[in-house]
């Protein structure tokens, strides 16, 4: 039954998202979705498709839009040559085709992440469902957005260093030949590379995943793939350190806009609301609270090793990767806590890093992935999935009178109930943002 729910739930999903694309009106603000979209059509006006597509694959440095780290772009212009190429004057339908491919390949790593962490094809279709499902992964899809490359990115990077981790070949006839798994591992770090560059809040995730890859795979005496690791992302690496030494500098003088300044209190509850939504919040918590303390209190044969030799034990491998999502939760979350400057897309890092955090825990947890399979564990899962479909109905057919006065809020917590359908667009000028007084503001 959950395997049908979850991927009936996918698959509904996924159409209701074409379908936004190709057929209702895509929300347009005054500020990052504007510029990015005048930036991305200015670019596409000087260069090829070979050249787009270049920049999107080869190591370059990345754009620096308004003093922030803006790869997204590359995306955008190839999809509006490739979009050109194909049907001239689809513009929009490009920008929106490029949103639904983020959209796709996160939902995919998801999904087989899920599938590598517990090997039940049913929670593994629920858990992709609710991170789709959730109002800041569905909602912000439809807006031209640097965070949906970073929503993308971030499932994409953990999932493939878990894998690599994972994969140390047995001894015997059937172990893959050392040249081959040194190829492997270059191609993992360089697709790795490829989805490097995000924003600059992103970062710390990239580099300290890349590091504890390298450094788990050094423990695991596979010495060469781990030099292939470092040798390929360090061509990515390179060309990012100039434009994001730059852009972090913009970055910490945003964090002082009061416009931006919310009491945690509020912001909590707008998060669990609006942003990660109440479905995949409470998996996220259930499964990083069952996780955590099972893999750190999980038996492991030391030998009677020294300390040294333990603490060179609980780094090697996957566990590597496994503290270094562990340290990235509670970096993110501490930034949340320290930091007054709590827009909606603070709750970004976080979430994924949980998400992160909780699959690799789940593989490193043989008792917790058998719990997931009891009949309470299901019949829980199926809940939440009601749950989400509830708010995401809500969110498109209700909030807002469906689009007829519906408005985002500049400057204030970021709302991701976007309407399916929203009034046409009055003109080049018109947005859907109020400065003033908004449609859901109290009288």
């Amino acid at each position: 039954m959950l395997l049908t729910a979850g991927a009936a739930s996918l698959l509904a999903i996924v159409a209701l998202r074409v379908y936004a694309a190709a057929r209702t009106i895509p929300i347009r603000t005054p500020w990052d979705d504007s510029t990015m979209r005048m930036a991305a059509r200015t670019e596409t006006q000087h260069e090829t498709l070979g050249t787009a597509v270049a920049r999107l694959t080869l190591p370059n440095p990345p754009v620096v839009l308004e003093g922030r780290l803006n790869g997204y772009q590359r995306w955008l212009v190839v999809g509006l040559k490739l979009g050109r190429w194909i049907q001239p004057g689809q513009g929009e339908l490009d920008f929106q085709a490029v949103n639904v491919l983020l959209l796709g390949l996160q939902a995919l790593a998801l999904a087989l992440f899920a599938w590598w962490a517990t090997r039940d094809a049913g929670f593994s279709a629920a858990f992709t469902f609710l991170w789709v499902s959730a109002p800041i992964v569905f909602g912000m899809n439809r807006w031209i957005l640097a965070e949906n490359l970073v929503l993308a990115a971030g499932p994409i990077l953990s999932f493939l260093a878990a894998y690599l981790l994972d994969r140390e070949a047995p001894a015997g006839s059937g172990a893959r030949s050392p040249g081959m798994r040194v190829v492997e591992a270059g191609a993992l770090a360089y697709v790795m590379g490829v989805f490097s560059v995000a924003r600059e809040y992103a970062a710390p995730s990239f580099f300290l995943i890349v590091g504890a890859t390298v450094l788990g795979l050094v423990l695991q005496g596979r010495r060469p793939e781990a030099a292939a690791v470092a040798s390929v992302t360090a061509c990515f690496v390179v060309p990012l350190a100039s434009p994001l030494a730059a852009s972090l500098s913009s970055s910490l003088q945003k964090s002082g806009v009061r416009e931006y300044f919310h009491p945690l209190g509020e912001w909590l509850a707008h998060v669990s609301i609006f942003t990660v939504g109440p479905a995949l919040g409470l998996a996220l918590i259930a499964l990083v609270a069952a996780v955590v303390p099972a893999s750190i209190r999980a038996p492991r044969d030391d030998g009677g090793a020294s300390g040294t030799g333990r603490l060179r034990r609980e780094l090697e491998g996957l566990r590597s990767l496994y503290w270094a999502h562990l340290i990235l939760l509670a970096f993110y979350l501490g930034a949340v806590l320290w930091l007054r400057n709590r827009i909606s897309r603070a709750a970004l890092m976080p979430m994924i890093t949980a998400a992160g955090l909780a699959l690799i825990g789940l593989r490193l947890s043989p008792r917790i992935r058998r719990a997931l399979s009891t009949n309470p564990a299901r019949m829980a899962t199926l809940a939440l999935l009601a749950v989400s479909w509830s708010v995401l109905l809500y969110q498109l057919l209700v909030a807002f009178q469906g689009g007829k006065t519906y408005a985002h809020a500049a400057f204030r917590l970021e709302y991701y109930n976007h309407p399916l359908h929203l009034r046409p667009l009055r003109g080049p000028e018109d947005t859907y943002a109020c400065f003033e007084v908004c449609p859901y503001d109290e009288p």
